[in-house]
């Protein structure tokens, strides 16, 4: 890569839900656990959309619905010049889901019978399971309700998949294939205590409105060439997957603990204040 080591774009709204939470209460203290008071009716536009979405699905297309109503330009902006990226858990279906169907395959002493699932187990799976668990959801229901026709992509990277999220919102804003570019992730991991036994458990979203910097923006997102550390938030507010490095970054820049960074393989992101600029 070459040209200069930093870019930078300027964020125009920031929605942020996590157990601390929601918006610019999501900056104090928390607990692992709900995001508390959080009601997805209150953020879906199409409230018979709800029964399709999981729980992570829903807090990712509410953060992206408060980071959007930031914007108070935002019919301006041509629909197919509107981008959006999303970082996602592949294993996005509730698990409250699964739970009869392993329950019944599951004998008194602990062992699954694989035989016993596929007679018994499956037909006590919610019909809508895999549906609502598919990774793109959150892209597909908030690009719906928001009019985003533009670039978009989902990336399910691991934890890192809502800062390459960023990254990549941040370059279709610089390269002009986006005037703005919707960025964030979800998750929700409640319920998996037993894949993650001892882990402090929580869940959470985190968007980012992109675009060309400009006077009136409270934030600039910098891409770095050198490594920025950022706080490791996890005793906190418990592992939130994939939504664990960009609520950090939300909740640095809505409390104004600036700057702080992230860690992208061989590269970085961070949060500045405008008067830092």
């Amino acid at each position: 890569m070459s040209g200069p080591s930093t870019h930078e774009v300027g964020v125009a709204g920031i929605g942020l839900f996590c157990p601390a939470g929601i918006g610019q209460a999501g900056i104090e203290p928390g607990a692992p656990g709900e995001v508390p008071g959080f009601r997805a009716r209150d953020w879906v536009a199409n409230r018979k959309n709800l029964k399709l979405m999981t729980r992570a699905v829903q807090l990712g297309v509410a953060g992206a619905a408060m980071a959007v109503s930031q914007l108070e330009d935002l019919e301006s902006v041509p629909p197919h010049r509107r981008a959006m990226y999303v970082g996602s858990n592949p294993l996005g279906g509730d698990f409250d889901d699964l739970r009869p169907a392993l329950e019944e395959s599951t004998d008194a002493q602990g062992s699954f019978d694989l035989a016993r699932f596929a007679s018994d187990g499956i037909p006590l799976i919610h019909p809508l399971w895999l549906v609502k668990g598919l990774s793109n959801n959150v892209l597909g229901f908030a690009s719906a309700q928001h009019d985003f026709q533009g670039a978009n992509a989902n990336y399910c990277q691991g934890t890192s998949a809502g800062l390459l999220a960023l990254w990549e919102g941040a370059q279709a804003v610089l390269e002009d294939r986006a005037e703005l570019a919707l960025a964030g992730s979800a998750d929700s991991l409640l319920g998996a205590e037993g894949l993650l036994p001892g882990r402090r458990l929580g869940e959470g979203a985190a968007f980012f409105v992109l675009r060309q910097p400009r006077d009136d923006d409270r934030w600039r997102l910098r891409l770095h060439r050198k490594a920025v550390q950022v706080d490791d938030e996890e005793e906190e507010l418990g592992f939130l997957g994939v939504a664990g490095p960009v609520v950090a970054l939300a909740r640095a820049a809505l409390s104004g603990r600036l700057p702080v960074g992230a860690h992208l393989g061989g590269h970085s992101l961070a949060i500045a204040s405008q008067r830092s600029s």
